[in-house]
């Protein structure tokens, strides 16, 4: 059956993440209901390399689905856009392999967060940064990042309701990048626990504050604790954003 590969990007503050929700509206469903609009037959299922959370946003999610059958991936692109007008924008549709799945034939992720740190508050990016007014110490934070680099056991990263059965993963990057008051963070890895970027980012974030319960603590000891109580606090949905995913 043929299977298409949609390359979609969407602001998620407006949504209750990927997955349907009863309490809102969530991506799939959007996606799902405007294909219903456009096609014949109906999709029964769309597939995406992960499930962002509520209010987390998406340069380039990938998703798939199957369809009984030959789609114009040019007329379908069209199609979505001018419906969703904009909600969600889909990049481009793709026909590809039968056995191609957005979620089970990544091989990595990368992840960025971005938080402005100045006294002021955000206006026009209040639904995409995290505000911290607290001056940080970005050396530390990333003297401190480093040692995330490589494959570890990232429980105390993980929420505590996260299923995966296994909490080892690999991180390949950390970069930091200043862009006047905004600090970009970029994470590349194979694969990502719940929250385990958002958790991440916060805990780096109570070292750069010079945060009293990190005082006599290192990322290093945090990793080996495996407790989530011993890393730091969870940084908001809004500044997180799913960059690419790699095949």
């Amino acid at each position: 059956m043929p299977n298409y590969k949609l390359t979609l990007e969407y602001d998620g503050s407006s949504f209750q993440g990927w997955h349907q929700q009863k309490n809102g509206s969530s991506i799939s469903e959007e996606i799902l209901k405007t294909l219903s609009l456009i096609l014949p037959l109906p999709v029964e299922q769309i597939y995406a390399s992960g499930r962002t959370d509520s209010g987390v946003h998406a340069k380039a999610q990938i998703a798939n689905f199957h369809y009984p059958q030959l789609i114009d991936c040019d007329a379908l692109l069209l199609s979505i856009s001018s419906i969703l007008r904009g909600r969600v924008a889909v990049l481009a549709v793709e026909l590809v392999p039968d056995d191609f799945h957005a979620r089970f034939s990544a091989v990595g992720k990368v992840y960025t967060y971005q938080i402005l740190n100045r006294p002021a508050p955000a206006s026009y990016l209040r639904q995409q940064v995290w505000h911290v007014p607290q001056k940080l110490n970005l050396e530390l934070m990333q003297l401190e990042a480093q040692s995330l680099i490589g494959e570890h056991d990232f429980t105390s990263f993980r929420a505590m309701n996260c299923e995966a059965k296994s909490a080892v993963k690999k991180i390949h990057q950390i970069d930091f990048e200043l862009r006047d008051f905004l600090v970009i963070i970029r994470i590349e890895g194979t694969g990502f626990l719940k929250q385990m970027v958002r958790n991440i980012v916060g805990t780096l974030v109570d070292f750069g504050k010079g945060s009293a319960h990190l005082k006599d603590s290192s990322i290093k000891e945090i990793l080996l604790k495996r407790d989530r109580r011993s890393a730091g606090q969870t940084a908001p949905a809004e500044g997180l954003f799913l960059e690419r995913v790699i095949y």
